[in-house]
């Protein structure tokens, strides 16, 4: 598994905004050291997903919807699209092509790992690591 660079960039957008409140694209950009283009497309994800909202004028930005304490790495990747995966066989109603008919022990161990894997990103909140 690889935390993409849009893994990353919404955790530390999601950080930005636990740590400063409501923040403008630009600001949270600023603040994470990202491009503006990538941010926003990172907050339009969430937005989506009901993990922050906005608000528009002089005053406005974006800010949590959520709480801290009920997401975990998991949600958030979830949020923008990328679960993390181990391999291209634990996509639901992937197809073997080496056993098409179930029965392949490494795809039965990566879905093992994979289990035990999301447990551990669904265990600890954002909170504690922010």
């Amino acid at each position: 598994m690889l935390v993409t660079r849009e893994m990353d960039y919404a955790l530390r957008i999601l950080r930005a905004l636990h740590r400063d409140g409501q923040l403008s694209a630009a600001a949270v950009a600023r603040q994470e050291h990202m491009q503006k283009a990538i941010t926003l497309k990172l907050l339009n994800r969430l937005l989506s997903a009901g993990v922050v909202e906005s608000r528009r004028g002089v005053s406005g930005g974006y800010f949590l919807k959520r709480r801290c304490e009920d997401l975990s790495i998991y949600d958030v990747f979830q949020a923008i699209g990328e679960p993390p995966l181990l391999n291209r066989c634990q996509r639901e109603g992937y197809p073997c092509e080496n056993f098409p008919k179930g029965g392949c022990g490494v795809c039965r161990e990566l879905c093992r790992i994979q289990e035990a894997l999301n447990q551990e990103l669904r265990r600890t909140p954002l909170s504690d690591i922010f």
